[in-house]
Parts: C-alpha cells; structure tokens; sequence
C-alpha cells in the first residue's frame, strides 16, 4: 500500500511539474506517460480541477489561458505545427499574438476539430530543416517563420529587418528556407521582400522614391545634390528640404548611423527642413508618404 501511494505521489509531482512549464496544458497522452490512469484523469474533470479545451486536451484549473496556453491547446488539438504570425509571437518576434492561432496540419490529419480556441488551419508538410521544438511546441523554424509572417503582417518588413539586424537569422538561411518552401502560401510576397532586403546599398530605395515622386507630380527636386562636403539623396533648393532615404536598417553600421544624425543636423542647422523616409513607409504606406512630401514642398513655397 505505502510502495502504490509513493507511485501516485510521484506521479502527482510529475504532473504538476509538467502543467508549471507546460502553462497549464496537458494532454491525456502525457498524463498517462507521467502514471495517471484513465480514472485519475476522469477524477480530475469530474471534480473541475482540469477542463477539457479539445477532445483529450485540458488546461488545469490553477491556470489562466494565457496567449502561451492558448498556443499549446490549439497545436496539441490539432496535432499540427504552430506556423506563419502565431510562429513570430512564440519566437518572441512580435509582441502580441495574433488571432486567430495560425497552425499547419498534414494533409491527411482530420480538419474538423473542436476546440476552446479559435484556429486558421492549412494543410501542409514542412521540410525536416524547417520545423523546430521550442518550448515543447512543434514550430517552423526561424528562418521560415520570419519569411511567412513577413508576408502576412503589417510590420512585416520591421519584422524581417529587425531579425536580420540582431542576427537572429542572416540572408543565406532566408534564402534556402525560402527555396525549400517557394509553392507555399505567402512565399511570394516573402521572395519580394527578400529581394529588397538583399539590396546591400540604398539605390533600390531611391530609385523607388524618385519613381514615387513623378508618379505623384511632386516636382523641383535634386537628387545627390551638394550641400556642406556631404550630398543629399533628393533636395529641394529653392524651399530649403532635404530628404534622405534609408533601406533596410541591418545594412547600417553604428558609423553610418551616427553619420546619419551629424548629416541631419548639419541639415536642420543651416536652416533647411531634415525629413527621412524608408523603405517601409514607401512600400507599406506609399500615399500618406507622399502626401507628406506635397505637403512639405506646398507649405516652403508659400
């Protein structure tokens, strides 16, 4: 008797290590792995001490559903790999998760699932190279993850910059994720952004820019023009502005940022309007870009 109630102590410790870094979430599988029968496991829904979230899915009672919780309920419900925004939010990406849980399941695997949390399934294998355990959870890899989310997000391209910036991923990778997973969803708009980013000098940039202007009939301007031993990327000589145009941050030493603030106040103090577009607000916010720039070169010359 006293050997059997040691077994279950043992047992119940398991389990409650497992819900403390596990946010809560079991599954009847694991219980039974950590030496609780079907009975204990009834026992404990019966008495509302864990809920079922999906069929053989619980959170115990001692939990919130937090967003974590949330995440391993839907990938647990649908045996599947936590993928494109949800993806970003677990690799600490993106500060909040997105919803709905973005999961992929093989295309055999049953799609009509009940669970507590909403979900936005495809169906889908990944390449061995792209998929990754973090935190007990089957996800894509970061290379892949950057690449999908990149493509669906709002800040998709601060997104991609920031990973590159802090060397969370580097180009190489970017590019053979993306060559592993070219048919898949999104990837086209990632192959775009990709591209801009491997534009080592800013000339993508500009040349954007200027194409930008004469779509939008802003003319009087100068591009590369003289000013102070420096040259400015677009100036308006006669309304005193100056513009200068940023690619994609990871390309940008500490130099050349600091390079970057001499050159605008050089710029502000001699009485000339500093103003600094990127590559994002051109591509993700082109008309309140441009709408700002009218409106600039309107007000000087008045």
């Amino acid at each position: 008797m006293g050997e059997k109630t040691s077994v279950l102590n043992q047992s119940a410790l398991a389990v409650a290590q497992h819900l403390a870094d596990h946010d809560g979430v079991i599954t009847k599988a694991q219980a039974a792995a950590l030496g609780m029968s079907r009975n204990r496991i009834q026992g404990r829904l019966d008495s509302g001490l864990w809920t079922a979230e999906a069929s053989g899915v619980y959170l115990s009672a001692e939990h919130q559903l937090s967003p974590a919780a949330r995440v391993r309920i839907a990938v647990a419900a649908h045996t599947g790999v936590l993928d494109r925004t949800a993806a970003a939010w677990w690799h600490g990406l993106i500060p909040e998760l997105p919803s709905p849980i973005t999961v992929s399941i093989p295309r055999t695997a049953r799609k009509q699932v009940v669970c507590s949390v909403e979900v936005e399934m495809k169906s889908r294998t990944f390449p061995a190279e792209d998929v990754a355990v973090v935190r007990g959870i089957s996800v894509t890899g970061l290379p892949l993850t950057v690449l999908a989310a990149s493509a669906e997000l709002e800040e998709g391209i601060s997104m991609m910059d920031r990973a590159l910036q802090i060397h969370l991923v580097g180009l190489t990778e970017l590019r053979a994720s993306l060559s592993r997973n070219s048919g898949a969803h999104g990837m086209r708009q990632a192959r775009r952004l990709l591209a801009a980013a491997e534009d080592v000098s800013e000339s993508a940039a500009e040349r954007l820019f200027a194409k930008l202007l004469r779509e939008y009939g802003i003319t009087g301007w100068t591009q590369q023009f003289p000013f102070c031993g420096m040259r400015l990327d677009f100036a308006w000589v006669s309304e005193r502005i100056a513009i200068e145009i940023h690619g994609w941050k990871f390309h940008r030493d500490n130099r050349q940022w600091q390079r970057d603030q001499h050159k605008t106040n050089v710029i502000g103090g001699a009485g000339w309007l500093p103003l600094i577009y990127t590559w994002e607000m051109m591509t993700r916010h082109t008309h309140a870009t441009m709408r700002e720039v009218a409106d600039a070169v309107n007000a000087r010359r008045q």
